[in-house]
């Protein structure tokens, strides 16, 4: 009789992961892709309060530094799109003073990393910080976004950092060896996925792009005791079928019209 194949059990899940694996018989979590932005300015308070009022488990937000060095929560590195007037000025020339007199939709500002984070420790909400990778100091970057964290309450069980930069990825997660860290990628996940680069980094999950997020993804990462957070996911259908692949979190810019999709 042959013998049969042999079956080798899944490493165990690393313990500083757990709030962004997803439980069985749980949906996904859902995170507020720059808080609700469909329906209030992105990467500001209004759009994270917005995101948790419309049933999201927490938000997702973009950082980089400003001309102070202080940490500030902006996807781009100029404030042209997301100003009214269209402001052409690149926030890393810009001090906090300056910077705070910026309005960015409906008398909305640039928020500080710091009042993001005391918010959500607040309201107990996630909060998946992503590292920008076009700062011209990403060293300063790492190492501030580190300090505020440990500083903050509760960041080892609510806070997960990431990045699109391996070794922005690989930086914070060794400098803050208590919060899970993700690689954020595109269309090569499913041989990022495949070749486990991503656990080299220190990284605890894989953050793939929605349309490359596949089975044989979601039960790669899944094999090596991490966790899959799929982004950006506005289609209700889409949001459905990840959930059956097993995706742990579903990044959205529509925290309200998701939830409703999965029911």
């Amino acid at each position: 009789m042959p013998l049969a194949p042999l079956v080798r059990p899944a490493p165990p899940a690393d313990r500083r992961g757990s709030s962004f694996r997803r439980p069985v018989g749980a949906r996904p979590l859902l995170l507020g892709h720059r808080g609700a932005r469909q329906r209030a300015p992105e990467n500001t308070l209004a759009a994270f309060a917005l995101a948790l009022d419309e049933g999201a488990d927490g938000i997702e937000l973009d950082v980089r530094l400003d001309g102070s060095g202080q940490v500030v929560v902006l996807h781009d590195r100029t404030l042209e799109r997301v100003s009214p007037s269209g402001d052409p000025r690149d926030v890393e020339t810009l001090s906090s003073a300056e910077l705070a007199t910026v309005d960015v939709g409906d008398g909305q500002h640039v928020p500080r990393l710091e009042e993001v984070l005391a918010w959500a420790a607040r309201q107990g909400a996630r909060v998946n910080v992503e590292l920008k990778l076009d700062v011209s100091n990403r060293a300063r970057l790492v190492a501030r976004v580190a300090a505020l964290l440990r500083a903050a309450p509760d960041a080892a069980a609510r806070v997960l950092c990431s990045s699109f930069h391996p070794g922005i990825v690989q930086r914070i997660a060794r400098a803050l060896p208590a919060v899970p860290a993700a690689l954020l990628v595109g269309d090569q996940a499913p041989r990022v996925a495949r070749s486990a680069c991503w656990r080299a980094l220190d990284a605890l999950g894989l953050n793939p792009a929605a349309s490359a997020t596949t089975p044989a993804v979601v039960a790669a990462v899944h094999a090596r005791g991490g966790f899959v957070c799929a982004w950006t996911v506005n289609d209700g259908e889409r949001a459905r079928a990840l959930a059956e692949l097993g995706v742990d979190g579903l990044i959205t810019d529509d925290p309200r019209g998701i939830l409703a999709a999965l029911g």
